[in-house]
């Protein structure tokens, strides 16, 4: 489903916190008066949707790095608990007048002249400000200072600026393309982890056939030979910028069994052990 919302409007946030749940919990089965921002740190949970009428309903799955904007008036409950030891934040927004109706009576574009439309999912991995300028809104939520509520207005509207840049982005890249350039992010962001393709494929919600086939088409090699290439010149830029370092702790850090394993696949890939890599460029 699609969200409408006014943007650079003056706005008035009610609410912001972090969240840490230790145990599988389902999503609150209710409907808010605000706009309820839901940004994933860490985990997965899975959050149902419908509109008022009840002819139109939606599941979306979060994962890490993940926003859901879940607009006011709108029925919202569990459908999956989260993961255990789920770390996610939240904002509560007050809608402006105009964006409840405009949400609850989906589709109403001819409702809110000039509204901007937002994907309900918005997927953030690629763009760590909007997980810091989230983490400061919160922050600021909870001062005291004396221009607080124009400046929580003002860094709503940028993270709401930064949001639709971040859906146009997703929506100008083939099915194909953004699948494997979210499995390719994972990759970079976790070197400390070889990933399988059945669990790449659980963690994305798709057969392993057709992610290994996206994946293969995008970037012209397997995954595992991504993430070997990948890992390998994260090692290599390490042996540089931490000489201190020890073999051994370098080869846990970037997901090898161990420094034999890491030392094999370094000589293939640049003719050279670590530690003569290492001594040659030091």
């Amino acid at each position: 489903m699609s969200v409408f919302l006014q943007v650079m409007q003056a706005r008035q946030i009610s609410s912001a916190n972090h969240i840490t749940m230790i145990h599988p919990t389902g999503h609150p089965d209710r409907v808010l008066a605000e706009h309820d921002f839901l940004y994933m740190l860490d985990g997965t949970w899975e959050i149902g949707e419908e509109l008022p009428s009840g002819d139109k309903k939606q599941a979306f799955r979060l994962r890490t790095d993940d926003l859901l904007i879940l607009p006011a008036g709108r029925h919202h409950y569990g459908i999956t608990p989260c993961s255990p030891n789920n770390r996610h934040m939240y904002i509560h927004a007050i809608p402006l007048e105009g964006e409840v109706s405009a949400n609850t009576d989906f589709p109403k574009e001819r409702t809110m002249n000039g509204a901007a439309v937002f994907s309900s999912l918005i997927h953030c991995q690629d763009n760590p400000r909007i997980r810091s300028l989230f983490e400061e809104i919160i922050s600021e939520s909870w001062g005291s200072s004396p221009r607080r509520e124009q400046k929580l207005s003002l860094l709503f509207s940028l993270l709401l600026c930064l949001l639709l840049e971040q859906q146009e982005k997703d929506e100008s890249l083939s099915p194909a393309l953004s699948l494997a350039g979210e499995v390719s992010r994972l990759i970079q962001t976790t070197p400390q982890t070889f990933f399988t393709g059945k669990e790449l494929a659980e963690r994305f919600y798709v057969c392993e056939r057709t992610l290994t086939n996206h994946f293969k088409r995008a970037y012209g090699k397997t995954l595992y030979a991504y993430q070997m290439e990948v890992k390998l010149e994260m090692v290599r830029q390490f042996l540089l910028t931490q000489p201190g370092v020890k073999l051994h702790e370098t080869a846990l850090n970037f997901g090898f069994c161990d420094e034999f394993h890491l030392s094999r696949a370094f000589r293939r890939k640049y003719g050279l052990s670590p530690d003569q890599y290492r001594k040659k460029n030091s």
